[in-house]
């Protein structure tokens, strides 16, 4: 038997239709797409910087990440069709929040998990 490999096609046929019957009827496609857009450098910055300060101007935001309004208003539009923030204008100027705690939740349990491996994906 080589390093990391099975000598075998297949032992547990009903664990593997189990898991496979379990994968099936459960929808992750949204949980999927939420993580996708979180996994980005600077809409993660955003996220984490509304957990910072409540609620952030758009220009503040582009501050933030050193990047142009309209970068920053295109992340912010990402996380706003998903439901991970929230906006609202006062006059010219649109300040987001955010809207779904859990998904900071989520990065903020990832942040423990930081454990300084090497990772290479």
């Amino acid at each position: 038997m080589s390093k990391g490999t099975c000598d075998v096609d297949l032992i547990h046929v009903e664990y593997v239709n189990d898991c496979k019957q379990e994968l099936e009827t459960n929808d992750f496609n949204i949980l999927l797409t939420q993580l996708k857009l979180i996994a980005d450098e600077k809409r993660f910055k955003i996220l984490k910087s509304l957990t910072i300060k409540e609620e952030l101007c758009v220009c503040d935001l582009a501050n933030i990440l050193n990047a142009t309004i309209a970068n920053t208003s295109h992340h912010l539009q990402q996380l706003k069709k998903v439901g991970a923030v929230d906006s609202r204008k006062e006059g010219k100027l649109l300040y987001y929040r955010l809207k779904n705690r859990e998904l900071v939740d989520i990065i903020e349990f990832g942040m423990t998990l930081n454990t300084g491996a090497d990772i290479h994906v």
